[in-house]
């Protein structure tokens, strides 16, 4: 019987694997009771070698292949909204589930297939600008202001009108209300302020030049983005 597909990660530091290990099984089993969420499942963890092999997502793109091209990858305004939807309610589910955050919320870390109902998160490792190893256990406000920051910013310079497309903000805001699906009353604007201004102060981010023109302007408002009731 043939192998499924995997592609495989290999760690230079022990604790880097156990906490990868640690995380990706947690979300994992989060996953088998969602609507929202997909995380590959962990085939083998060789702790010898520190390397893990994942299942491999067929057919499964990161959410930047999107964002990323001028008429979002042909998809309509309903399937953007319903996907930005989904990636709320799934974010929110491995929150809930497992009481741990992503840590690493980039688009590049959630993949998105069409048509399917679901999200795939990926890539339970630390980042590297996380200077501790109880990161996954911040404020879960962490996660959502990186994915804000992302959609509205995380363009490089050459594609950097493609921060302007009207879209964007109430692509933000449908990722809001998958995220408050079940308490928009909880949405707290000034949590969300903080941790943005905190990732854009204390990590790569606020060194880009897209973050830093882009802060100056309109973009970065957060007055729009209260999920509906």
């Amino acid at each position: 019987m043939d192998e499924p597909s995997c592609f495989s990660k290999r760690f230079t530091e022990e604790w880097l694997f156990r906490a990868t290990l640690r995380n990706s099984l947690r979300a994992w089993v989060a996953s088998q009771r969602s609507s929202w969420l997909r995380v590959p499942q962990v085939l083998r963890a060789d702790h010898r070698e520190l390397r893990i092999d994942y299942e491999f997502l067929d057919g499964w793109h990161p959410l930047h292949t999107v964002l990323r091209d001028r008429a979002f990858a042909g998809l309509t305004e309903a399937e953007l909204t319903r996907t930005f939807w989904t990636v709320g309610a799934a974010l929110e589910e491995l929150h809930r589930r497992t009481h741990r955050i992503h840590g690493d919320f980039d688009f590049d870390n959630i993949l998105v297939k069409r048509g399917e109902e679901r999200v795939a998160f990926v890539d339970f490792t630390p980042p590297t600008y996380s200077a501790f190893r109880r990161y996954n256990q911040e404020n879960p406000y962490r996660d959502i202001a990186t994915f804000v920051i992302f959609v509205r910013a995380k363009y490089p310079p050459q594609l950097l009108y493609l921060a302007f497309r009207p879209l964007l903000p109430e692509l933000a805001r449908s990722f809001m209300s998958g995220y408050f699906r079940d308490a928009p009353a909880e949405y707290d604007r000034c949590m969300l302020e903080r941790h943005m201004n905190e990732l854009l102060r204390n990590t790569y981010l606020g060194k880009t030049f897209s973050a830093r023109y882009l802060r100056r302007s309109r973009l970065f408002r957060t007055d729009d983005l209260a999920p509906e009731s």
